[in-house]
């Protein structure tokens, strides 16, 4: 459901309420089978357009197209844009429906919320070597899942020039068994990693293990909320280290 819905013809409460429904019977599947993602990016997105219309008589869009599921939504991507000319009474059932679907957008975010901090809080990270080598801003790390070990390698860089946000973009390198995986990296193809094939390079690299309680989907929740622990860990341990 684009931002604009609102504004889409016919401009009547009681259609708008039925798109609305559409979208929210979406959503609670997807959350009932605990799929945080794109689902927590999305609700929040049309909250805070919401409050806009209702604040500003402004709306949100999206400069880009998200390319992945777990594609970060950053400041720079949001842009304003005014609310179309409208009758009296078409403004009138605009004003009625940003009522009405603000308090249900508003429980779907907390419930999307509550579901982020549960699992958050169920899935940890850990340095197993090179946990000092921070500065490169790039690494590997394991996820086992369904008896199989997925390895990734990250780089954290920068959006684009200019800008402060930074963003963890990830790899898939292989599905496998952890004692067929060196033999794996040396074969990649277009890695992330200019020096991964190099062993001499790739035995300095930070690797990190996640771990989980195994209940929660792979692409959707579990390794979203992996690939965002490793970004703040990163960026954070290299803040203490120029602190100290």
């Amino acid at each position: 459901m684009k931002t604009d819905w609102l504004f889409q013809e016919p401009i009547d409460f009681e259609h708008k309420q039925y798109v609305l429904l559409g979208y929210i019977q979406k959503l609670d599947k997807q959350l009932q089978n605990l799929k945080l993602y794109p689902n927590f990016q999305q609700v929040s997105l049309h909250l805070a357009s919401l409050n806009l219309i209702i604040e500003k008589k402004q709306y949100l869009t999206l400069n880009r197209s998200l390319k992945t599921v777990d594609d970060e939504i950053l400041i720079s991507d949001l842009l304003t844009n005014s609310i179309p000319l409208f009758t009296n009474d078409q403004e009138f059932e605009i004003n009625k429906i940003c009522e009405y679907s603000n308090i249900i957008i508003k429980d779907y975010f907390n419930r999307s919320k509550a579901l982020w901090e549960i699992s958050n809080d169920s899935i940890s990270i850990n340095p197993i070597f090179n946990s000092k080598n921070i500065n490169p801003k790039e690494g590997l790390f394991f996820i086992e899942n369904n008896g199989n070990t997925h390895l990734y390698e990250f780089i954290i860089k920068k959006i684009k020039k200019g800008v402060v946000e930074s963003k963890c973009v990830i790899k898939n390198i292989c599905i496998s068994k952890e004692s067929d995986i060196e033999n794996i990296i040396i074969n990649v193809k277009s890695p992330l990693i200019k020096n991964i094939n190099d062993i001499n390079y790739r035995k300095k690299l930070i690797i990190f293990k996640v771990h989980h309680t195994d209940q929660f989907p792979f692409k959707e929740t579990l390794l979203p909320i992996s690939k965002r622990k490793i970004m703040n860990y990163m960026i954070q341990s290299k803040l203490i280290k120029i602190n100290n």
